[in-house]
């Protein structure tokens, strides 16, 4: 944990719901457990209440699960180089890396588990993309996101299965949990800039409008923002544009609130259309890239989300709530690639998404049941296939719809909880895939296209969870049973493909059910030190894209849920000045998504065989030396390795597919990874020095295409004999607050951020690849690589209007 003290018993936790919610929307009423009082004395113990339901919102310090927790000052502090994923890199055993300054491709793991395997929420909702998992399918959603840091004031990370009420929806290895702005009590505006290295400005406002007179008590909050840049790599300019509107209103004479939050947010970017070979960053510059103009890959992305929520206060014993919310995602990607580095004569892979890649030659295809009719003649009109597949476009959204209700019930000896979820993602009919020789191309079905449009996916999640905290041996013992049951029902409508076999039209749907129990212990050796530990299942259930059948069949008509068996133990010291926390953790994954496609014929298999452990321990804490000096640090130990052989995803962004054998590390899963911090602030000055630490990766290798065993040919495989090297990142952050004597403009505040302060060169990716040419590697095997970000330098200035 790296941001604050949990030093809340359970017990005063639970009181604190109790009560706290006669002050909720931002004053205190002169009310105690629905007993009407005005006395003074009233209202400074129901003041004292609202402090200690801040805190219990923040955590417990005997939850019996390993929990990390990144406060608003973190994420107020960070620079626009970050991300919402980035920032996580602050707790243990996390992962990172992303395309770009901003959110740009990211990817990351939590004590080896990837992004789409990791449950998300915000306020409470399912974050997570219910279809996919993740942000979406492969190559959508990459830049942008549905929530920034610009709009977050805490994340909770709860790594393996957390407690049902914070668990999510569909995880095999952890929560994570963002918390949008809450509209702050005082009203001010805020105007602020910032310009960074590599063209990078961003600029906006946000505005607070306090306590509205004569609304009894309605607050409300609005932020906009953009930022954009040229790109630490070449050719990669980003745009982002946020904004955020949030409303808090009580009314029941403040026992309860209405809540209600809006985030629209857009984002443009060129990514690298595929790693750069070393060879040529180390001839060119480490971030050479290809021109626009000869390779090219856009994105673009638009999310939409409303939330509408409600808490009512029943009685001093119950309290219910519910939040129906809406999310809408849209995303446009168009790729080019010049033809003669198509050609398997040119020795690198430039792009992985142009046609020819995904689909070789494409003549002409006729009408006819079961088959997308394309009359454009690649060859004909540009003079080759690689010359008239050089271009594609791809449409792409998904709405969902849901909501999620909670009762909590307090009673002297326990409090239970019984909450659920109902929700609904689909993706089409609509959206559009395209081809042609230039990105100045057609869009017409029937001449140019590569899917049928009337295609339709679905989803619906219909989970109950009922969890319960015992409080035994005068309140030192703590024991939490939970149990979570998750039935989900899917459906994926094919129309047609561009070979009419199998035959079409067909869906492919299942129901699943998962029962998933949860068991929690912690003990209170003394007032400051906690022992605990807990037992958990999770379950994620298949991507969508697996219900689909290949040209020549497939073996699993529609693949089950993947699971976890999640143990964790350890010991929590919570004293006034000290904070630390030493857990270590077992998870065994079991029916892991094994995936095989076999391009060349056609075999398409689907099964749940797949195995996998993670391992390891995790050491975290913090030091206030004094009310000017902290210390805050974290190290983690990491052993994850495959269970058996079988055809994965090998890559924690799933870009790669092949084959994994037993005792194998998982690829790009850092063993050692360790951050320290030291902060002073005094008055209106604020310094943070950081230092990071990721350890040596297990890279990946792609085997030759003339290997009898058809699973092995041209497979991507872990290569434990090749190492990423580890590398040291140093951040620094400096802000400073000028009063202002003046009527309108109470401060004004001056900031610097300088990421990668010693300019260290380092990878975050790195392979053995093989050119790709009609579904074969071609020429020899040559080393790719992602270049993390240099020295990031970034001031910025904000005032304060009130």
């Amino acid at each position: 944990m790296r941001s604050g003290f949990p030093v809340l018993s359970s017990r005063s936790c639970r009181i604190a719901v109790c009560t706290a919610i006669v002050v909720m929307g931002g004053y205190a009423l002169p009310v105690l457990a629905g007993t009407p009082s005005s006395s003074d004395k009233k209202v400074v113990e129901l003041k004292k209440i609202e402090k200690k339901y801040q805190k219990l919102k923040i955590g417990e310090k005997n939850i019996a699960s390993a929990m990390s927790i990144i406060g608003k000052k973190e994420i107020d502090h960070a620079s626009s180089a970050a991300s919402i994923y980035s920032i996580l890199k602050l707790t243990p055993s996390v992962n990172e890396y992303q395309q770009n300054i901003g959110p740009s491709f990211p990817v990351f793991t939590v004590r080896g588990v990837r992004m789409s395997q990791l449950a998300q929420t915000l306020d409470g909702i399912p974050m997570t993309d219910l279809l996919y998992g993740g942000q979406g399918a492969l190559l959508t959603n990459n830049v942008g996101s549905i929530i920034s840091t610009g709009q977050i004031e805490g994340i909770h990370v709860y790594p393996g299965v957390a407690p049902p009420d914070r668990g999510g929806f569909a995880t095999v290895g952890g929560t994570i949990a963002y918390t949008t702005t809450t509209p702050p009590e005082k009203s001010y505006a805020d105007i602020f800039t910032k310009i960074g290295s590599f063209s990078t400005d961003t600029y906006g406002f946000d505005a607070s409008s306090g306590s509205i007179p004569g609304t009894n008590g309605l607050r409300i909050y609005t932020r906009l923002s953009r930022t954009q840049t040229d790109g630490y790599i070449q050719h990669t300019p980003a745009r982002y544009t946020d904004f955020l509107f949030s409303a808090i209103k009580p009314y029941d004479d403040g026992l309860s609130q209405v809540t209600g939050t809006l985030i629209y947010n857009t984002a443009r970017a060129n990514l690298a259309s595929s790693p750069m070979a070393v060879s040529q960053l180390e001839k060119y510059g480490i971030f050479y890239n290809y021109p626009l103009s000869e390779s090219s890959t856009l994105q673009r992305g638009r999310y939409l989300t409303a939330i509408l929520g409600d808490r009512t206060y029943i009685n001093n014993r119950v309290l219910v709530s519910a939040k129906a919310f809406y999310i809408h995602k849209y995303s446009y990607q168009a790729g080019y690639l010049q033809p003669s580095y198509i050609s398997p004569s040119y020795p690198y892979q430039v792009s992985l998404s142009d046609a020819s890649v995904s689909y070789g030659p494409l003549p002409p295809t006729v009408a006819s049941p079961g088959v997308v009719p394309h009359t454009y003649d690649p060859a004909a009109t540009f003079g080759s296939y690689d010359a008239g597949e050089a271009a594609k476009t791809q449409y792409s959204g998904s709405t969902t719809l849901g909501i999620v209700p909670k009762v909590n019930v307090f009673l002297p000896h326990n409090d239970i909880t019984v909450g659920g979820l109902v929700a609904q993602e689909t993706s089409g009919p609509g959206g559009g895939n395209y081809f042609y020789g230039s990105l100045n191309m057609p869009e017409l079905y029937g001449y140019n296209s590569l899917y049928d449009p009337s295609g339709k996916a679905q989803r619906t999640v219909y989970s109950g969870y009922l969890s319960d905290k015992i409080y035994l041996l005068d309140n030192s013992l703590h024991i939490e049973p939970g149990v979570t049951i998750t039935g989900v029902s899917t459906s994926n409508y094919v129309p047609a493909n561009l070979y009419g076999s199998p035959p079409y039209p067909y869906t492919l749907g299942n129901y699943d059910k998962e029962v998933l129990p949860y068991f929690g212990l912690s003990y209170d050796i003394t007032k400051i030190i906690v022992a605990y530990a807990s037992y958990g299942k999770g379950a994620r259930f298949a991507p969508v894209g697996d219900y689909l059948l290949g040209p020549k069949g497939s073996t699993t008509l529609a693949p089950g849920p993947e699971t976890v068996n999640a143990y964790e133990a350890g010991v929590r010291y919570v004293g006034n000045k000290l904070y630390l926390n030493l857990d270590g953790f077992w998870q065994n994954m079991h029916g892991m998504f094994s995936f095989y496609d076999n391009l060349i014929t056609g075999l398409t298999e689907y099964a749940n065989i797949g195995e996998e452990q993670m391992k390891g321990l995790e050491l975290s804490g913090k030091y206030e030396v004094n009310p000017e000096w902290s210390v805050s640090g974290n190290i983690s130990y990491t052993s994850a390795n495959y269970m058996n052989n079988f055809a994965a995803a090998v890559t924690p962004s799933s870009e790669q597919y092949g084959y994994v054998f037993a005792g194998d590390p998982l690829a790009f899963v850092p063993n050692w990874i360790a951050g320290l911090d030291v902060s002073y602030h005094k008055h209106n000055f604020y310094a943070k020095l950081g230092e990071s630490y990721t350890g040596p990766q297990i890279t990946t290798e792609v085997l030759p295409s003339d290997l009898t065993n058809p699973l092995l040919a041209n497979a991507t495989v872990p290569n434990p004999g090749v190492r990423m090297a580890p590398y040291f990142l140093t951040n620094l952050e400096l802000s400073y607050r000028v009063p202002m004597h003046n009527a309108h403009i109470s401060s004004v505040t001056v900031s610097l951020n300088i990421e990668n302060l010693l300019d260290n060169t380092y990878y975050t990716h790195y392979y053995q690849f093989y050119k790709q040419y009609n579904f074969f590697g071609v020429g020899q095997p040559y080393y790719e690589a992602y270049p993390g970000l240099p020295r990031f330098i970034e001031l910025g200035l904000s005032a304060r209007f009130s």
